[in-house]
């Protein structure tokens, strides 16, 4: 019904529950991509098909004039006489273009060609997807799954605070970039049916090209309001971010369903099962975050993500899963500000000035309490604060070049 294609051997779809049909996967001897070896606008060659998705296709790709890989994603050709599709596609690549944050995936160009093809230009990612990840290894330990989560919500506090509503978020658009020398850098993807806040007064494209009463999205991550296409706010991603950190931490999400509509009425009118029976190990003040996050009423929930984030980050600190929790890199303002720079240029920071700072910077007011059972659900951790120390760092800088195929669902 996507468009959006699966290996031979899937049968529903991971997202929904979907049954798939036979011509939904791929055939094993799909005919070669008429777009592989072409050059757009003389810079960028398309070198071999990362995926496909309803609206388009992802290429690995080159950048001939600067001879960096790049990732590609042009626009399905049959649907360059479509203006809604065409306005969509401006729109994913506009969103992301907005956004400049290492937990967002970066959109450098944009184009069209003579003969009509649309594309634009995004960082190449090398890693996996969430989904992937929750396949095969869920349900994660808090500790992870947190870590997780507050870099995905820090990528979607960035997205308000910009004026974007995702309106997708999923296991699926959640990407996970190895660096040999880091711990996982998380990107959020595919802004297809973000909708963004009016600029100079021009009417939303919300209100173009979706308009009230129209379901859209991916339904297991729906909000009740997205169900029943009601106007979204941010507080609408906050619940989809909750559905996500719910299924890290279980393994499963809140509800199931064989079609969507069923799925949509759960979420409308369902308690979500309380996290602690299905893993009786999770802390109870995640557990209640979690659930925060999943109330019914949008006005009842964190009214964004960057609310979220904190609600969440400052539970993490409490209980000791800070350390795990490297959503951002800190500053140099804030590696400055937590130390001393030596005459050679070496800085000198401590420790446990800068873990104040990025404390009170990321939790503000927020007082979440904390149980000695939340303590001994950390994986039998004690709470502690780190020892007092210094450590030498070196100013760097690193560039992160992955290759994933953010299509649609």
């Amino acid at each position: 019904q996507c468009g959006r294609q699966f290996d031979s051997d899937v049968t529903v779809c991971p997202d929904d529950g979907t049954p798939l049909s036979a011509d939904s996967t791929v055939a094993d001897n799909a005919p070669p991509d008429p777009l592989v070896g072409v050059v757009l606008d003389d810079k960028y060659r398309l070198d071999a098909r990362l995926g496909v998705g309803g609206m388009g296709t992802v290429y690995h790709a080159t950048h001939l004039l600067i001879e960096r890989p790049v990732a590609v994603k042009v626009l399905n050709p049959r649907l360059v006489a479509d203006e809604t599709a065409k306005e969509r596609f401006r729109r994913e690549a506009r969103a992301a273009g907005r956004l400049q944050h290492t937990n967002a995936v970066a959109v450098t160009d944009f184009g069209e060609t003579p003969d009509g093809l649309v594309y634009f230009v995004m960082e190449l990612l090398e890693g996996r997807p969430l989904r992937d990840i929750l396949a095969h290894e869920s349900p994660l330990d808090a500790a992870r799954a947190v870590s997780l989560m507050l870099q995905v919500a820090a990528a979607v506090e960035a997205a308000h605070e910009a004026g974007i509503i995702h309106r997708d978020l999923k296991p699926g658009n959640i990407f996970l970039v190895q660096r040999p020398d880091a711990p996982y850098i998380v990107k959020v993807l595919d802004f297809g049916i973000a909708k963004l806040a009016p600029e100079g007064g021009d009417v939303s494209l919300h209100d173009t090209l979706t308009g009230t009463g129209v379901m859209i999205g991916t339904p297991r991550y729906m909000s009740p309001e997205q169900c029943d296409g009601a106007q979204l706010t941010p507080a609408s991603d906050v619940y989809s971010l909750g559905v996500i950190l719910y299924e890290m931490l279980t393994g499963q999400t809140p509800f199931s369903g064989a079609t969507p509509l069923s799925l949509a009425l759960k979420h409308s009118s369902e308690s979500p099962r309380p996290l602690r029976e299905i893993v009786p190990t999770i802390p109870p003040a995640i557990e209640s975050v979690v659930l925060h996050a999943l109330e019914k009423n949008p006005q009842e929930r964190p009214r964004d993500a960057g609310e979220f984030r904190r609600e969440l980050f400052a539970v993490a600190e409490r209980l000791g899963l800070e350390h795990s929790a490297g959503f951002s890199a800190p500053t140099i303002e804030t590696l400055r500000d937590a130390g001393t720079e030596t005459p050679s240029g070496r800085l000198i920071i401590d420790i446990e000035r800068l873990r104040r700072s990025r404390a009170a910077s990321s939790t503000g007011e927020l007082g979440v309490p904390t149980t000695d059972e939340d303590v001994r659900s950390t994986s039998g951790r004690p709470a502690a604060a780190p020892p007092n120390a210094a450590s030498h760092i070196e100013s760097s800088s690193a560039t992160s070049h992955a290759a994933h195929a953010s299509t649609d669902a």
